[in-house]
Formats: structure tokens, sequence, C-alpha cells
């Protein structure tokens, strides 16, 4: 049963340690390197359970390997000079079997309000939150909304190596706009969950037509990804609204036999957020143009659409109760076209429940409850049986941030 089940001893083990951290004071966790230099980190420890579906890993009994240690350090050399980055280890059962990866680095420089400009791994603007995505408490989710946050595509839509150009500019009586205009190349990992998901191809091919090939020399590989981001902050305090693009092209290849190939000709997103006392709301509206081809057949050429709306309330400063609605179509023109027998549930319909209270300035605790209408973003990896159409899942996050 749904979060029923007895502690395991390292979940225990883990809970015992939470509350010993959370008793030393925050001093223990500071780190005083001068005025110009920050160092910030985080460390969570979930758990996830699911009915119907495995989301990302094999969660139907449980998964207690969901937890992220981050660390960054940011060095404001001079008045136009930053220099920083963030080390992120992720576990999140055989989706990531518990990597360390550069998160992002960055060496920036602000010539003016107008205009400045970044290089190395950055993270790149796709709606309100894709740059924050990693940073658990600023938003009062676990998982971001899924239509528009895909965790499966998280690494397409993560960070690039490459530049940025950015700046705000202002316009007058009507607040100030802030800019983003950036280029280069997505560097897969070979345990992502982009790889992974190249794997699956591979093995339903090998299991259809018998093609022998292997997935050890397997590789997925960007070759440019571009887009630009428009944040507007009118003079209205509390509201704020986007528009952000982006476009890229993968391919997968094992040695020279090509797996597939992805051009996501366009993925616009449209936002807004607003807050007023104890209230706030956001919505976001997005629309992707892409082509698929697998084994040089073309699969999937069409658009997407998704869209959320997320309404929160704060009854008292630390706690946050929230609702989402969430919804996404895998094809506009055909909403409910199966994808063969491994996807016959192509949308998926969200409607879910958050609790988020901040139990001090240091230590957060999240909790939420979906129940979903459909299949999008299935991974028939985690899933050898088939897919149900109607499925839950829970989750429970606990964040350490200094």
């Amino acid at each position: 049963m749904m979060f029923s089940q007895v502690f395991p001893p390292r979940a225990k083990v883990l809970s015992l340690t939470a509350l010993l951290f959370m008793f030393l004071p925050s001093a223990l966790w500071a780190l005083d390197l001068g005025d110009k230099v920050q160092v910030h980190g985080f460390l969570t420890q979930g758990y996830l359970d699911t009915n119907g579906n495995n989301f990302l890993s094999d969660t139907k009994e449980g998964l207690w390997d969901f937890r992220e240690i981050g660390a960054n350090i940011n060095a404001q050399l001079t008045d136009k000079f930053r220099l920083g980055g963030q080390a992120l280890y992720c576990d999140f059962g055989d989706s990531t079997n518990g990597n360390l990866r550069l998160d992002w680095l960055v060496a920036e420089y602000h010539f003016t309000d107008p205009f400045g400009l970044r290089l190395g791994k950055i993270k790149m603007p796709m709606g309100l939150y894709n740059m924050e995505r990693d940073s658990d408490f600023l938003r009062p989710l676990i998982f971001l909304p899924q239509s528009i946050y895909d965790e499966t595509r998280r690494d397409s839509w993560q960070a690039h190596w490459g530049g940025e150009m950015y700046g705000n500019l202002l316009l007058g009586g009507w607040g100030d706009v802030d800019y983003q205009l950036f280029g280069g190349k997505i560097n897969y990992d070979c345990d992502s969950l982009a790889t992974l998901a190249a794997t699956e191809i591979v093995n339903r091919y090998n299991n259809t037509y018998s093609l022998g090939l292997t997935t050890d020399d397997l590789t997925r590989e960007n070759d440019y990804v571009y887009g630009a981001a428009l944040f507007l902050n009118p003079a209205l305090e509390g509201l704020r609204g986007g528009l952000t693009f982006l476009s890229l092209y993968d391919e997968t290849r094992i040695h020279a036999t090509q797996v597939s190939t992805l051009r996501v000709k366009s993925k616009v997103v449209a936002s807004l957020e607003y807050s007023w006392q104890k209230f706030s709301a956001a919505a976001e509206y997005c629309e992707t143009d892409r082509k698929q081809e697998q084994f040089c057949v073309t699969t999937l050429d069409g658009r997407s659409r998704a869209w959320y709306l997320l309404l929160s309330y704060a009854p008292i400063e630390d706690l946050t109760l929230s609702l989402l609605y969430d919804e996404y179509y895998r094809l506009i023109k055909n909403r409910h076209e199966p994808v063969g027998d491994r996807n016959p549930y192509p949308w998926r319909k969200d409607l879910a429940a958050i609790l988020r209270y901040d139990i001090t300035e240091n230590w957060t605790f999240k909790a939420e409850w979906h129940t979903i209408d459909g299949t999008a973003f299935y991974m028939s990896y985690f899933n050898p049986e088939g897919a149900e159409r109607y499925w839950q899942y829970g989750a429970l996050k606990l964040t350490f941030n200094f």
C-alpha cells in the first residue's frame, strides 16, 4: 500500500541523520570567504511511490534512492566580472545510478545594465523556472509541471556549453525587461536519461527486427542549440511575464549506424506569474514543433501542446498549500492517436495537491500527491509489462540548504 510500508534500515538511518542535522546550529554550515566569494549548497532526501506505472525508475515498490547534493561557489572578482559554478550529485534509482556532474560553470562580464556576456556551461532559460530547477528551496513543488519541465527530457533542456548575451532594458513607467540570447551545444552523459531513452529505442528495434545491435557503444550527441528569452517586470508589483524560445538538433549513433535523430524546430513557452498578499498563481503555455526519425523512418512530425495552472496559498508565513492542473498532448492534431502498443495513451492530465513547510531557515519539507490520466513521457524501459492509463504517485522530500 502506498506510503504504508515499514521503513527499511537505510531509511531509518537517513531519518535519524536528518533529525540530528536539524538541531545543529546553522553557523556550523556557514563558510566565510569574504564579501566577494559566496559558497552555498543543499542536500535533499526524498521518497517516491507510484501505482499503475513506474516513474523514471522502479517506483511501484517505493523508492528511497531519491536524493540530490549540490555545492556552488560565486566569486564577484570585480564590479563587472564574476566566476561561478556548481557540482551536483543525483541519485534517482536506475535512471541516474548516483552520478556527480558539473551542473553549471560560468564566466560573466557585466559591461552595463543593458549588456553583458556569459561563457561556459550555462543554464538555458525555458519558461519561468528552468534556470532554478536545481534550487529546490525556491519553489513549492518537488517536481515542476511535467507538461513543460519533463523529467525524461531534463538533460536536453537544462544547460549548454556555449555563450549568452543578456541585459536589462528600462521601459519608463511600464517597468523593465530582461533579455537573453544564447547558443552552443549540449553534452549528454553516457548514463543520462537522454541516452537511456535511446537505449530503449535500440532494444525495441532489436526485439522487433532482430537487428543484433549492442548498446555498449551507443552515443547521443547534440549538433546545436540556440534560443532567446524575454522576461517582463511591469510596474504592477508581484506580476511577471515571460516568452522563451529554443531550437536544437540531436543525433544518436552506434558507430556508423544512425539510430535516431531529433530536430526541435521550435519550443515556445509563454508564461505569467502573479503574487498578491498570501496568494500566488502561475500559468504557462507551450508548443513544441519537432521531427523525430528512428532508423531513417519518421516516427514523429508535428506540434505538441502543453499548459498548466498552479495556485498557491500561504495561510501562515512558513506554510504553502498548492493545487496544480497540468495537461499535455503529444500531437495537437491527433491528440488521442496511440504510439503503437507501447504507449496507447499519449497524453497526460495531472491533478496534484502540494504542501511545503519551511521548518527553519535552512530546512524545508515538501509533500505532494498526483493523480494522472495518460502516459505521455512514458518510458517502457521501466514498464516492460505495458502501460496503465490511470495511475498515481506520491512524493516526500526533506531539503537542507545553506
